[in-house]
């Protein structure tokens, strides 16, 4: 089982998802299993660039509400998961030419 933890370098505080474990000696470790910023409820989901266009419409569009939004981005097979949609962004990074939906 996994959960979320923090860990403070001077100002700044990081967080990480991790898991328990036992190790030959019988001690208690944590191994690190994803990297999650400086927000933990922070998550990216990629998007397929044929729908670039569709999620841009969608998220575009000033009259909906976060509920319709999740709704109509689950009609293209995009599930944001469980809770509240706050914010989220459709980033491009060139180098890669990929498409991302940035959601905290």
């Amino acid at each position: 089982m996994s959960y979320i933890r923090s860990k403070r370098f001077g100002t700044k505080v990081y967080y990480y998802r991790v898991e328990g474990y036992r190790d030959k000696d019988g001690k208690v470790r944590q191994r690190v299993l994803e990297y999650l910023g400086t927000s933990p409820n922070h998550r990216e989901i990629p998007v397929d660039p044929s729908l670039a266009g569709a999620v841009a419409e969608t998220l575009m569009s000033g009259r909906k509400s976060p509920t319709e939004i999740k709704a109509a981005l689950k009609k293209m097979d995009i599930d944001l998961g469980p809770g509240e949609l706050k914010e989220i962004h459709l980033v491009f990074n060139p180098p890669l030419r990929t498409l991302t939906l940035c959601i905290n």
